[in-house]
């Protein structure tokens, strides 16, 4: 078993690392159109809901983070609170089902998605997706295994950049059409629905897509063990880089549903563009910032695929490492390299994104996409769709771990998080191969759960003081 690097990074790595965590740029370019799918002009209220019920379990994440700083943060929130079972289960459904496999495979296709359209947006030709895929995989391996430090660095760089460039673009597209604005597009009717129930449906659709956007706003807590103050740099750097986040998604969704116009037609042209061509971000961000802008946002969207890519697989090594410290995982995995990084995670990591990746464009191909964007396109929509699903259910876990452990306020802020996430479930109504895609895999965590508590790998007192305790 090896020790990680203890004062790697202080409050602003960590700040830095959760907004390279959520990947703004990337989130807007991927995940707008998704979205608008579902819920149509009334993006921007399933983001603002998506916010408040982020937000709720982020302070959830912060009053947990405070008291119980490891390196398996979402494994040692349920154990400390809810007993080591609970924790085992919601360690397994974050790590493997979600961050390690999902996660880290979706955001794989992802970059080669936009890899392909920043290229197309420079005037080079279509690259086919598939071939760019692993090359994220690839250029995120060194740094993760030279430890935090060379990682927090470029994200600081990375994510600065991105954040600017929505930011400037948002307030453009606002000044450009402030005598059209209009609260359409925080109602239901902005989902163009018949009546409540299918209005009900559009903005949950919407919701399951909106909050891929805050993935990853946990991913320094996972390096709690290595902050200067553990107790203080991940709690307050998740919190404060949430709270940014969401304000810049829904400020940014609006423009978008702004300058495309209140109608079904606009978005619905605006979806299929993206979906089987080039994406029309580009060039509404270039039709304000200009043709260097539209450039650099196009390289600022491949950077913060990487830099949410190497952020999601430092976390995913931790929790690994973590739990494989406590025990429940293979030992080789509790193992660190010279450089203090958890290097056998790592490698485990980045051969269950590999695998992912190519699984579900695979996927997509079967199921009948040709276009080798439109593959790239469907493939990061299923693999969205089902991850934040076993996200949400992991985040709903850990609601109620801060719910056993909080003052009457965070009991309630922790409640109405969940319930607000919960929103998302509904959308399985609407998708029975998602619900059996999604049922099956957490039937098959419980049952290991019952088998380990069975022979007693869960028994006795609940796990000791954190590693990183003062």
């Amino acid at each position: 078993m090896g020790e990680l690097a203890r004062r790697a990074t202080g409050l602003r790595g960590l700040l830095y690392n959760s907004l390279a965590g959520q990947a703004p740029a990337y989130s807007i370019a991927s995940g707008a159109a998704l979205v608008m799918g579902y819920a149509a002009a009334a993006a921007p209220l399933a983001m603002l809901l998506t916010t408040l019920a982020v937000m709720a379990v982020v302070y959830a994440v912060f009053v947990l983070a405070r008291r119980y700083p490891h390196a398996a943060s979402f494994y040692e929130y349920a154990a400390r609170t809810l007993g080591r079972g609970a924790g085992f289960v919601n360690g397994v459904l974050y790590t493997v089902l979600y961050s390690a496999t999902l996660g880290l495979g979706s955001i794989a296709v992802a970059f080669g998605y936009l890899a392909s359209q920043g290229v197309a947006a420079s005037g080079g030709p279509l690259v086919d997706p598939a071939y760019l895929a692993p090359v994220v995989v690839a250029l995120a391996l060194p740094p993760a295994l030279l430890g935090v430090r060379p990682s927090v660095r470029t994200e600081v760089a990375l994510t600065s950049a991105e954040v600017s460039i929505l930011a400037a673009f948002a307030g453009l597209s606002l000044a450009a059409n402030w005598g059209r604005l209009s609260a359409l597009p925080l109602t239901p009717s902005g989902t163009f629905a018949g009546s409540p129930a299918a209005a009900m449906a559009a903005i949950a659709g919407g919701l399951v897509f909106s909050i891929t956007y805050f993935m990853g706003f946990e991913v320094s807590t996972q390096l709690a063990e290595e902050a200067s103050d553990p107790r203080r740099d991940a709690p307050v750097g998740t919190l404060a880089a949430t709270l940014v986040m969401g304000l810049l998604y829904v400020l940014v969704t609006y423009a978008i549903v702004v300058d495309l116009g209140y109608s079904a037609g606009s978005i619905s042209s605006f979806v299929e563009a993206a979906s089987s061509g080039a994406n029309p971000i580009y060039g509404m961000v270039g039709r304000f910032l200009g043709r260097a802008g539209e450039l650099l946002f196009a390289a600022a969207v491949v950077t913060s695929v990487y830099s949410c890519y190497l952020a999601t697989l430092n976390a995913t090594a931790r929790m690994f490492y973590g739990m494989a410290r406590e025990g429940l995982m293979p030992g080789f995995l509790a193992r660190t390299n010279g450089f203090r990084a958890p290097a056998n995670a790592i490698y485990l990591s980045t051969a269950l994104a590999a695998a992912t990746a190519a699984g579900s464009m695979a996927a997509a191909y079967l199921l009948g996409a040709r276009n080798p964007v439109t593959v790239a396109y469907d493939a990061m929509q299923y693999d969205y769709a089902l991850d934040s699903l076993f996200y949400v259910a992991s985040l709903v876990i850990v609601a109620a771990s801060a719910f056993r452990v909080s003052t009457a306020y965070g009991k309630l802020a922790s409640a109405a998080g969940a319930a607000l996430l919960s929103v998302t479930f509904y959308y399985l109504v609407s998708g029975p191969t998602y619900l059996a895609a999604f049922a099956a895999p957490i039937a098959a965590v419980v049952a290991a759960e019952a088998f380990l508590a069975r022979r007693g790998a869960l028994a006795g007192p609940r796990p000791g003081p954190s590693a990183a305790t003062p």
